[in-house]
């Protein structure tokens, strides 16, 4: 009984083995990184006060975080920039030689490579966020480009919204039953702005 628990074992390991093999040739991995930020943020500690009535200075050095942690969390919400960086995005696959980029609007292209090798390419869509390959499918494809940044007032409303329950919470809340991270309210404003990438 043993052996055929055994022989079971390895036989549902090796099922595994080959289904995910299969699925890592299938979806290409992606990863993205910032290379600098090159904008400021769209809200002032002033901004938060005004919107939170808080009256003390004490607490601005927490504001400050608070800030730029709402940017950060708004900005993988909708996949968007909402201060302007150099990004870095690597692709060990197209095959088509189409690509989305994540994180928009693209402001400019820096640059793209195809195994360390200057690639031609032409730029599509609306916020040039799209990019097609002259070469068609490639591998090892590097992308760097500046995106321009959103400052939208339902994102800065969103951001506000943000802060306000940080500040007032400083950790996640209950209500109810349910245990809440973000405000619902500045997740319904930022669905407008969402992108695919999320």
């Amino acid at each position: 009984m043993r052996d055929f628990f055994l022989f079971q074992l390895k036989r549902r390991r090796n099922q595994c083995a080959s289904f995910f093999l299969t699925l890592h040739k299938i979806k290409a991995m992606r990863q993205i990184t910032i290379n600098s930020t090159t904008g400021n943020e769209i809200i002032s500690i002033q901004d938060v006060k005004d919107f939170a009535r808080i009256d003390t200075s004490a607490d601005d050095t927490l504001i400050t975080l608070m800030i730029e942690t709402a940017r950060v969390w708004c900005e993988n919400y909708i996949s968007r920039d909402i201060v302007p960086k150099n990004r870095t995005y690597y692709l060990d696959a197209t095959q088509t030689g189409l690509i989305d980029l994540p994180f928009s609007p693209v402001a400019s292209i820096e640059s793209i490579t195809i195994n360390d090798v200057a690639a031609t390419y032409t730029i599509l869509g609306l916020n040039n966020e799209s990019i097609e390959l002259d070469g068609g499918a490639a591998e090892k494809v590097k992308i760097t480009y500046i995106t321009e940044g959103i400052n939208h007032a339902l994102i800065k409303l969103a951001m506000l919204q943000t802060i306000s329950t940080y500040y007032d919470n400083r950790a996640d809340f209950v209500q109810g039953a349910n245990v809440h991270l973000i405000p619902t309210n500045a997740k319904q404003i930022l669905s407008s702005y969402k992108s695919m990438f999320v």
